[in-house]
């Protein structure tokens, strides 16, 4: 199959090279020509694209050769103004219904659930709070009304590996709030892996999201993952009139798809 990811980083790029791997055609976008030599010494065809160039130009042969495209484009923490992100995330999106393209995944975010205090499942109401959320279910909405029973969305929790944890930016703090919340994560080769499922078994016209199937609160997992980590261990403040937060349940999502995680739970992140 050939196909195209939008968003070359640190999901995109393995998820290109595994795909590759697997007997699939990858072409992958980079933001610089520096970072497209980068994928080219692994064997992957990439071109350059950044969010808002001019599509004709950048995408419109790469989409016209491709069967399915997956957008992995986060909105980026400094400079991130909404309504730039999605308007030029909706051009693209309608970009590639125009073109050959026939099938889109879009990679979202557990954050559209907000912060209640529930359990979570994949048709739970959404209440975002944060402007990225917000632009999420944007995109996502514009996704169904361009691709229809063709798109694909997959929310995803807090995304880790071993390399990239978030304990690292937590050792050393102290009285951090929240510390009764339960933990939302899910690692990243299980992403890949759904990723692959939905691709190569069709799965289109759903909203799935991703989290391991196990939820410590955060002072639990986090003093334990620095202990394991040889980090600080970070302290934390445990009112627990802030309640338990969301707990995402993927049941629905993983039956789905078929697959069983390889990390259950984010003790075996570590």
């Amino acid at each position: 199959m050939n196909l195209l990811i939008i968003g070359g980083g640190w999901l995109g790029l393995p998820l290109a090279l595994k795909l590759q791997n697997d007997g699939h055609n990858v072409v992958v976008t980079k933001r610089s020509e520096e970072s497209l030599l980068s994928i080219q010494d692994k064997g992957i065809d990439g071109l350059c694209y950044t969010l808002g160039d001019n599509l004709e130009d950048t995408l419109l042969n790469t989409l016209s050769a491709s069967q399915t495209v997956i957008i992995n484009i986060p909105p980026g923490r400094k400079n991130f103004t909404p309504e730039i992100f999605i308007d030029r995330m909706k051009s693209l999106i309608s970009f590639a219904a125009d073109s050959p393209v026939s099938q889109l995944i879009f990679i979202s975010t557990s954050a559209v659930y907000g912060n209640q205090s529930r359990k979570v499942f994949e048709y739970s109401e959404l209440a975002p709070v944060t402007e990225s959320a917000k632009a999420h279910i944007a995109i996502e909405n514009h996704i169904r009304s361009e691709f229809g029973d063709n798109g694909t969305i997959l929310r995803l929790s807090g995304l880790v590996d071993q390399d990239r944890h978030p304990a690292k930016s937590l050792s050393g703090r102290k009285d951090i709030a929240n510390g009764q919340q339960c933990v939302n994560l899910i690692h990243r080769e299980d992403v890949i892996a759904a990723l692959e499922r939905i691709i190569e078994n069709h799965v289109y016209g759903k909203t799935l999201h991703l989290a391991a199937a196990d939820h410590p609160t955060r002072e639990a997992y986090y003093t334990h993952a620095a202990k394991t980590m040889n980090l600080p261990e970070p302290t934390f403040n445990s009112d627990e009139s802030a309640g338990s937060g969301k707990m995402l349940d993927s049941g629905l999502t993983l039956s789905e798809l078929e697959l069983t995680l390889k990390y259950p739970s984010p003790f075996d992140m570590l």
